[in-house]
């Protein structure tokens, strides 16, 4: 048993050195950050930072949850997802079959939640805490254009 704890951390220490984790070996799902409505900069660089991580684990899937806020319009969730996902995809060059999009439902303010799960695990569920008949929405729908923030056009 001795030899089997010294070979393990032998192995680890090797892992180490070599720039790896077992945390990166086993790809436990968990989210990798969560926000509400910030400036399209702020955005940005967080799908940046997610975008390497899902890069640096190619064996693991990117669900985005977006719940909508107590005041919005109507598809906001839906339309925030869309725009984080075409980002990931086409500037980022994230699979877009490794990218999946989820309306989470509505919570107090708009929230972001950005998980990567191992592929065979399946989607994480989403913890709304409002309920529909709760929000107030705005008029008028949602215009493209105003998902197209810092002139990137995503």
């Amino acid at each position: 048993m001795r030899n089997v704890r010294i070979s393990f951390a032998c192995f680890s220490l090797i892992l180490s050195v070599a720039g790896f984790s077992t945390a990166q070996i086993t790809a436990d799902p968990h989210i990798f950050d969560k926000f509400v409505n910030v400036n399209c900069e702020d955005e940005m660089a967080r799908l940046d930072n997610y975008a390497i991580q899902l890069q640096n684990t190619p064996s693991s899937q990117a669900y985005i949850i977006v719940y909508g806020g107590r005041v919005g319009r109507r598809g906001e969730a839906r339309a925030r997802a869309s725009r984080i996902k075409s980002y990931l995809v086409e500037n980022r060059g994230i699979d877009a079959n490794h990218v999946t999009k989820i309306d989470g439902g509505y919570r107090e303010s708009l929230t972001i939640e950005l998980w990567i799960i191992p592929r065979d695990v399946g989607p994480p569920a989403s913890t709304p805490t409002l309920r529909p008949r709760d929000i107030r929405f705005k008029r008028g729908k949602i215009k493209r254009w105003e998902y197209r923030q810092c002139g990137l056009g995503y």
